[in-house]
């Protein structure tokens, strides 16, 4: 007999692996557009630009994509209570993209000007942010709170998704045709959104399930 706490239960499990699966592919589709050409270093306007500030972009790409692919295994896992004998090794994998992309985030924003001061102050924040949830989700699981060191942890990688979230913005949507700005303009207003509304999304939820 199927009741209404298993109905939802399944339903949530349902939601989860969509989620998951449109996470999965958002973070292919980062790792072809935005971590390969600077790899290979193909000629561009971004990579030429970029080619003074090589070495803090290829810090803050390299961190961002262990981040990237070691997140979504320890919230898959996390969430499904599986694979607990790697999850502690991966999370160390995960903290230490997080450390690298941020320190690459911290030197680009005081280095590299491409879209102006606003862009290199939104860059520090999003990095801040992503170092404090990040430190949170470490500290719970260090006092043995699962349940708010999952919380800290999505919180984690919904900063880390940004930089997924806001390549897709800036690559799929034609911002001159809709709203005829520069792509210096998309840039330091995407920056914003990609993380503070699904963060704010999310504090909904959890705020949801306590009325």
């Amino acid at each position: 007999m199927v009741t209404a706490n298993n109905a939802g239960t399944t339903v949530s499990g349902v939601l989860q692996k969509f989620l998951l699966v449109v996470v999965g592919l958002g973070a292919v589709y980062f790792l072809y557009t935005s971590v390969l050409p600077y790899l290979t270093w193909r000629a561009g306007p971004s990579t030429d630009y970029y080619l003074p500030f090589r070495v803090p972009l290829l810090t803050h790409i390299a961190g961002g994509l262990i981040a990237v692919v070691a997140g979504l295994w320890q919230v898959a896992t996390g969430l499904n209570g599986a694979a607990m004998g790697v999850h502690p090794w991966t999370g160390r994998l995960y903290v230490t993209g997080v450390l690298v992309g941020a320190a690459g985030a911290f030197a680009l924003a005081f280095s590299s000007h491409l879209h102006g001061v606003a862009w290199g102050v939104a860059l520090v924040c999003l990095a801040l942010a992503w170092l404090s949830t990040t430190a949170m989700a470490l500290y719970c699981i260090k006092r043995r709170n699962l349940r708010l060191h999952k919380q800290w942890m999505i919180r984690s990688y919904i900063v880390t998704f940004a930089f997924v979230t806001f390549r897709i913005m800036t690559d799929v949507v034609p911002y001159e045709a809709w709203w005829g700005i520069s792509a210096r303009e998309l840039a330091n207003a995407a920056i914003w959104p990609v993380w503070v509304i699904p963060l704010l999304a999310y504090e909904i939820y959890l705020q949801s399930r306590n009325v």
